[in-house]
């Protein structure tokens, strides 16, 4: 860059900049420019000759700007910065796109007449991100640490971020505030959503009918005086809050989606209906857009009111406490682990034992983060079945995993390991983790802008983190890749860092998954020859869900994740019978009433004093392990029984 653009944009960066200082990357030992931002220089200073960022945020609170950052190496950038623009058009959300350099980037300007909160922002990267592939979320989910390169500002590998249109589109800042939750709005009828996990890890009281919609279990109560008035009023200004106060209270009175379907033409649910416009104008959505909108915020406002229980007082005061500790560790252990893709892939010259079980370390660690997230803890019960059902490995290859992630670096420091186990299983009861105190103290100062940020939490943060695990942790347990004879667990890990609406070039999927390139070229072949993926332009793509299915069927491997889950959830029971058994034998002054025989069918609780039928003994009067399995595949105890771990 010459020295007059260099100036021409330095100026440009002071009379945008939000703060009176800007992030500047660090040089290498060579003079090279890093994709490093550590340290800040005030805007009054002469132009660097690095590359500088600068704040999104003036009071590290709300934006001023918000920019979409999409990065080539992520994703078809310039396809996604197309789609982007075309969408603000129609809303009338006047935009610069940038060219941000040699690499084919794009950043898209929005400068906004008033500042918008942070988590409204969050709430649009989050749901832009599952549009637009090649979207880096950070800068729009931290408004303390968010930071984009403007226009003019070099490019570390030589160029600059370079206009695609007029300045004026970014120095006037004319787009409102209330267009970002327009955006947001459009954006679901795009079909974006926060969709919770569904996995064994549900939260506690939560079920899902058989249309994949949660509730809240228990009997279904009428809607409390305060609601009902709601549901007939006349919509707040905001008619999404409205909506959410409404679905709030039909949550808690253990409403399903069926029940809140009903209530579609109620007034309170103008936001279903309709979708804002410009200023105060709405327009209506199609019937698809309407369902899709309403199981959306269902689906919201059921996990919020399960890890947000009413206590006596009304409320749960340390929810908001809670749930930003865990997203702030969880984010940090995750940026970790991404930031080292070689630790989690096999490996040469190992044994075969460590082989097969790094890939498997990593996905019992985003399944631990992921039970965090579901029950807003810090610290979770896991047990190896558990595990099993939601990585696809099997119970001793979890439980290997699980001392290697408990194992310390450092002999004296147990904090040194990924997990710290703070509780041994129990009876009835798994052991217990929590991430390592580093994920949770560690320094924020050296953060660096365009990387993954650590945004303070909020309901939608967690649960768009807890998603986006259970998408990750989704290929790995499929019989496609966890049958013995199936195409094995390397080629899941490859599908797991594919997308099906981007392109993902053969140097980024060899990065993400540290496969040497012969052995990712064989597998990616093999991936091809069953139609999970298709080769596009410079990289690959995912082709359709449905194709799992279709080639776990052709493979004959169809069932056998299915088949192990029915197994070990018959092991559970048998081991919750037998410590029911052991309590009752252990028990002082017991009366030794009459107990039915094994072979009866009983129902039964778990609780203080279980009421379980005889456990089987054999001729020596010692219990039968075997006998017992074979009562409960029969059917000895009732399938409404909770099954403990």
């Amino acid at each position: 860059m010459s020295e007059p653009d260099l100036a021409h944009a330095w100026i440009l960066t002071r009379a945008l900049s939000p703060r009176d200082s800007v992030r500047v990357a660090v040089q290498s030992a060579s003079g090279e420019a890093l994709n490093e931002y550590p340290s800040e220089i005030p805007t009054t200073s002469p132009a660097p000759t690095v590359p500088w960022a600068m704040y999104l945020s003036a009071d590290r609170q709300r934006y001023d700007f918000v920019v979409f950052d999409l990065d080539a190496s992520q994703g078809n950038a310039p396809y996604d910065a197309g789609r982007l623009s075309l969408w603000l058009d129609e809303l009338n959300i006047d935009h610069l796109m940038c060219e941000s350099g040699p690499s084919g980037g794009r950043h898209v300007w929005i400068g906004l007449a008033d500042s918008v909160d942070a988590d409204t922002v969050r709430t649009v990267a989050v749901l832009a991100k599952q549009l637009l592939p090649s979207l880096d979320s950070s800068p729009l989910t931290n408004p303390v640490t968010g930071a984009v390169r403007p226009p003019g500002a070099p490019h570390r590998r030589g160029g600059a971020s370079t206009p695609l249109g007029p300045l004026s589109s970014l120095t006037r800042t004319s787009v409102p505030s209330e267009a970002m939750t327009t955006l947001s709005d459009f954006l679901v009828d795009l079909g974006a959503e926060i969709s919770p996990a569904t996995t064994a890890a549900a939260v506690r009281g939560m079920a899902v009918d058989d249309d994949g919609h949660p509730y809240i279990a228990g009997p279904r109560r009428e809607l409390s005086p305060r609601v009902a008035a709601i549901v007939d009023a006349p919509p707040a200004a905001d008619a999404s809050l409205s909506l959410a106060s409404v679905l709030a209270g039909c949550a808690h009175a253990r409403w399903r989606y069926d029940d809140v379907l009903s209530l579609i033409h109620s007034p309170a649910f103008e936001h279903v209906r309709t979708r804002r416009a410009s200023g105060a104008t709405r327009v209506a959505r199609t019937a698809d857009a309407r369902l899709r909108v309403l199981a959306h915020a269902w689906q919201r406002a059921v996990v919020y009111v399960a890890t947000n229980p009413l206590n006596g007082a009304g409320d749960d005061v340390d929810y908001a406490q809670r749930a930003h500790a865990v997203v702030r560790a969880v984010e940090r252990a995750q940026a970790k682990a991404d930031a080292m893709p070689g630790l989690w892939a096999p490996r040469r010259g190992v044994s075969s034992r460590t082989t097969r079980g790094s890939f498997s370390v990593r996905a019992v660690l985003d399944a631990v983060c992921l039970y965090m997230l579901r029950s807003a803890r810090t610290v979770v019960e896991a047990d190896v079945r558990r595990l099993s059902a939601d990585t696809g490995y099997g119970r001793t290859t979890v439980h290997t995993a699980l001392q290697l992630l408990t194992t310390p670096r450092t002999d004296t420091d147990p904090d040194s390991a990924w997990l710290v186990r703070v509780e041994e299983a129990e009876g009835p009861h798994g052991a217990r983790y929590r991430l390592s105190k580093r994920f949770s103290t560690e320094s924020h100062e050296d953060n660096r802008t365009q990387v993954l940020a650590r945004p303070a939490a909020g309901p939608p943060t967690l649960q768009a983190l807890a998603h986006a695990l259970e998408t990750a942790l989704a290929p790995l347990a499929h019989d496609t890749f966890a049958a013995p004879r199936s195409l094995g667990r390397a080629a899941g890990i490859i599908y797991r860092h594919l997308s099906p609406d981007a392109v993902v070039s053969l140097s980024t999927i060899a990065r993400r998954t540290a496969l040497d390139p012969a052995r990712l070229r064989a597998l990616l072949e093999r991936l091809h020859s069953h139609r999970l993926i298709v080769r596009s332009g410079e990289g690959w793509m995912r082709s359709a869900a449905t194709q799992l299915d279709r080639a776990s069927a052709l493979l004959d491997v169809d069932g056998y994740l299915e088949r192990r889950r029915s197994r070990y959830d018959e092991e559970r029971a048998r081991w919750a019978w037998w410590s029911a058994e052991l309590q009752w034998m252990r028990k002082r002054d017991k009366k030794r009433r009459g107990r039915r025989s094994a072979g009866s069918v009983a129902l039964f609780q778990q609780n203080d004093r279980p009421d379980f039928v005889r456990y089987p003994r054999g001729p020596d009067g010692r219990g039968d392990h075997r006998e017992a399995i074979r009562l409960v595949e029969a059917g000895a105890l009732s399938p409404s029984v909770a099954l403990v771990a």
